[in-house]
């Protein structure tokens, strides 16, 4: 087993990943439409690269949260489940 079997990514529930990808393509959008805009000097195509990239760091942002939550309910799960195992060993 390799440390790159421990990324939040693999790690993560379907919807952090499909949120996070989501993003990330999201924001390779605006950055492509942001560069074609700086290239072809258009006022208009920059500014929905800006609304582009601004969306796809709220999505990126959106799977950040979904993430911590689905981490701290599984922490929270693991200390019940321990202090539940604590607690039958010492009534044994």
């Amino acid at each position: 087993m390799s440390w790159m079997d421990h990324n939040p990514y693999s790690t993560g529930s379907r919807t952090y990943q499909r949120v996070l990808l989501a993003g990330m393509i999201i924001l390779g959008i605006g950055f492509i439409t942001a560069i074609v805009g700086g290239v072809t000097s258009t006022r208009q195509l920059s500014i929905v690269a800006a609304v582009i990239i601004g969306t796809g760091l709220v999505t990126h942002v959106v799977a950040q949260i979904i993430r911590m939550t689905g981490r701290r309910r599984e922490l929270r799960e693991n200390l019940e489940a321990d202090n539940k195992r604590r607690q039958q060993r010492g009534k044994d």
